[in-house]
């Protein structure tokens, strides 16, 4: 009976023997034999070998053609290439190379290879490319070739499904240009290169598909803003635009700053992939450089400033004459005495003067003002490293000797003459101080046609200073311009008047009645030409002498009709003399007022009042000075 032995062996060798079956030896490809340069002295044999061949074990032979010489064997390997050093080999003849691959008890040999080794050269790919665009130009360089054929083939990046362009020159340099590119596209290529001294020359493999971009046509615009933690130490924070696409394209940035000011040297910052950067500095300027770059060029540099933090007012030095503390050390790597000339009150001269820390405070500024001048603005700052963070722990503003011209300011003087352009004898002058923080002045008022000359200094304690002057002249107003005036208040005035006589018309002039004439119709038949007659209604005579007039007593008109005949010189009369009681009756014709009056003196006459009233409301309203004024027919 069998065992489970027994079985379990069977199976092992089944299944080795179906293993054995399938992994069937391929042979590998005729070897490749070249030098890389020249003058190299190590041929490299390569080979190509198919996937289940990995663990093959492969040995390179070589033998003289058409000899009968046994073969000789050059090594052995398990990788797909074989270094042979050119004195173990006959290298200026004929030779057969061939390549022998073992795997279990199996092997495979390749075919032959007839070549004359010393005339096989093949380079390697072009190594450490770069690129330089300019304008519709692209020059390639890349390093260790000489006297070499060059081939590129490229093409635009929108055209990746589309053919090649190759370019072949000949070059003495590892360099070439290709022209006639489009400036704004983005052009994909590859480069290889063969040697010209050798009869038989290989290709080189070809490089990666490099990418080219498109030049950078204008420095980065970088913006700055700064933190002020007060103690001593800002935060710097940069910012500065992306390039639009194209340009965009595998852009970074070098920035170069001068952050720490005990040192001269700037401290550079390659390769910055984003568009900020923050770093800590003193109150002393800062000032750098960014520039923009790709694989085909950079851009022009962006200078970069910052101002100090100076203070406008003095101050006090170290307070007391003590020995500089320890947290100060000597070494210029990490604290220092900055001091410098103030020019106009903001930049930093190019010129800045640093000095070590070392000794008491007293002495340390005696030897700083040996070399300051008179009259002259310094600035001193102290500086050191605080946890790795530099910071200004000192900031003053001093003078080795202060004048009337040169000093701490403290207000500023404007003076201003007014002239007029006709009458220049005419001049007018005012004079006021300003705040010394002030850095402007409104004047008010300006009078047109008129010249200001406007002198402003600086003072100090010892005096004012060196005076600017200058000289402003207002337009004088246009004679168009009056006209308008005149006319527009003359306007303004008639309507306003207007006005008041529309409203107040009743009180300023009354109405004033038209008389009626009525003539009567054999008169008129007459004389046509006569005039017509404005006929009295009613006459009333009052005394004027008297207090308190009796109306009963007043002097009563009589009133008769009248009617005019024929005859000029006769009158028609009518009834007897009747008092009428209303003259201003529809059916009235004419009438004739008589007055008789009773003889008195001439001073009772002269005390009537006489009143005429007509039929349409007219009054007149006399006093009889005379008796010839009373009684006459009207």
């Amino acid at each position: 009976m069998e065992t489970k032995e027994h079985w379990f062996l069977q199976g092992f060798l089944l299944l080795a023997m179906v293993i054995a079956q399938g992994a069937t030896i391929k042979c590998p490809s005729s070897p490749l034999c070249y030098k890389k340069t020249e003058s190299d002295t190590i041929y490299t044999c390569e080979w190509e070998t198919s996937e289940p061949m990995k663990n093959a074990t492969y040995e390179l032979f070589y033998s003289r053609s058409n000899s009968a010489a046994s073969r000789t064997s050059l090594g052995s390997s398990r990788k797909s290439y074989i270094c042979v050093q050119d004195n173990t080999v006959l290298n200026k003849v004929l030779v057969d190379i061939w390549v022998v691959a073992y795997m279990g008890n199996e092997s495979c040999q390749s075919l032959n290879t007839t070549v004359t080794l010393s005339e096989r050269v093949k380079y390697e790919a072009p190594q450490r490319m770069s690129m330089a665009r300019s304008s519709s130009n692209l020059t390639l360089s890349w390093d260790n070739t000489k006297d070499a054929v060059i081939e590129v083939k490229f093409r635009r990046l929108e055209e990746t499904s589309g053919t090649w362009k190759t370019f072949k020159k000949e070059v003495k340099q590892a360099m070439v240009t290709l022209e006639n590119l489009q400036n704004e596209s983005v052009y994909q290529l590859q480069v290889r290169q063969m040697s010209k001294h050798v009869k038989h020359p290989l290709w080189s493999d070809w490089t990666p598909i490099l990418d080219v971009p498109t030049e950078i046509p204008n420095p980065p615009e970088v913006n700055w803003t700064v933190e002020d933690f007060n103690n001593g130490t800002r935060l710097l924070k940069l910012t500065w635009g992306t390039p639009p696409y194209p340009v965009s394209m595998q852009v970074n940035y070098n920035l170069s700053l001068h952050i720490w000011p005990c040192l001269l040297k700037r401290k550079n910052f390659t390769i910055v992939t984003t568009t900020e950067f923050n770093v800590y500095v003193t109150y002393s300027a800062v000032s750098g450089d960014i520039i923009a770059f790709n694989k085909v060029g950079k851009s022009s540099p962006t200078h970069i400033l910052v101002p100090a933090k100076h203070i406008s007012f003095p101050c006090k030095s170290w307070p007391n004459d003590r020995l500089i503390p320890l947290k100060y050390a000597h070494g210029f790597m990490k604290s220092c005495l900055e001091w410098y000339k103030s020019t106009d009150g903001e930049t930093r001269p190019e010129k800045v003067n640093r000095s070590k820390l070392n000794g008491t405070v007293k002495k340390k500024l005696k030897l700083v003002r040996k070399k300051m001048d008179d009259y002259v603005r310094y600035y001193y700052l102290v500086h050191k490293q605080t946890d790795g963070k530099p910071q200004s722990t000192e900031t003053c503003l001093m003078y080795k000797k202060e004048g009337d011209q040169r000093g701490f300011l403290t207000h500023y003087e404007i003076c201003y003459t007014r002239r007029s352009q006709n009458n220049e004898s005419q001049i007018e002058s005012e004079c006021l101080k300003s705040f010394a923080s002030k850095t402007e002045y409104l004047v008010q008022n300006l009078t047109p046609g008129s010249i200001y000359n406007i002198h402003l200094a600086g003072a100090t304690a010892a005096g004012s200073g060196p005076t600017t002057t200058i000289e402003i002249t207002t337009k004088p107003v246009p004679q168009s311009v009056i006209g308008w005036i005149i006319a527009g208040i003359i306007a303004i005035l008639i309507t306003v008047c207007l006005f008041i006589i529309k409203r107040h018309k009743k009180k300023i002039f009354p109405p004033i009645p038209r008389p009626v004439v009525v003539e009567s119709v054999n008169y008129r038949a007459r004389n046509q030409s006569m005039h017509e007659k404005e006929e009295v209604h009613e006459l009333q005579l009052y005394d004027n002498c008297s207090q308190g007039p009796n109306p009963e007593e007043a002097t009563v008109l009589e009133v008769s009709e009248t009617y005019e005949c024929e005859d000029t010189d006769e009158k028609c009369m009518g009834d007897s003399s009747t008092p009428v009681s209303d003259p201003r009756s529809p059916d009235y014709k004419a009438q004739v007022l008589r007055l008789e009056t009773p003889d008195s003196s001439q001073g009772e006459i002269d005390c009537l009042v006489t009143m005429l009233m007509y039929r349409n409301g007219l009054v007149f309203d006399m006093k009889a000075y005379s008796t010839e004024d009373v009684g006459i027919p009207l």
